[in-house]
């Protein structure tokens, strides 16, 4: 990936962290979920999603220890999101699976393919997380504070 390729894709990937963020901390406070500006902050943002989900925020340490249980746990908050917005087909589903390939088969292509594939895949993500973070169709959740 080339100097150019990479200022892209960051910035593509800036953008939309920036635009998922505002729209989790609207469906947090459409919900009920305390500190809804945590959606800014790095893997703080999931415990905004395991508030929404009504699950156990402290999992998120996971993360730190193992990475593909907190991305498995992760994707089953979203899940639990999506059910409780009435968003789950078919946007969790493109979601999870840009996640995997993302994750999993992008390494196999190279060069300006793999370039295309990612970005196009970051903005499936980013469109699946905007629909899924719907604060219109929020629903009352638990509002115990973190």
């Amino acid at each position: 990936m080339g100097t150019a390729e990479f200022a892209t894709y960051g910035l593509i990937s800036l953008i939309g962290y920036i635009i998922v963020g505002i729209r989790l901390m609207n469906l947090c406070n459409a919900s009920g979920v305390s500190h809804g500006w945590l959606a800014f902050i790095p893997l703080l943002n999931f415990t905004r999603w395991a508030r929404l989900a009504g699950k156990n925020p402290w999992l998120v340490l996971l993360w730190f220890v193992f990475v593909i249980p907190g991305l498995i746990l992760s994707l089953i908050w979203l899940n639990k999101i999506a059910e409780k917005t009435g968003t789950k087909s078919p946007w969790y589903w493109v979601y999870l699976i840009a996640t995997i390939i993302t994750f999993a088969g992008t390494s196999a292509l190279s060069g300006t393919t793999q370039v295309i594939v990612t970005l196009i895949l970051t903005v499936a993500m980013i469109a699946a997380q905007w629909m899924i973070f719907d604060p219109t169709k929020g629903t009352s959740t638990t509002t115990a504070t973190f």
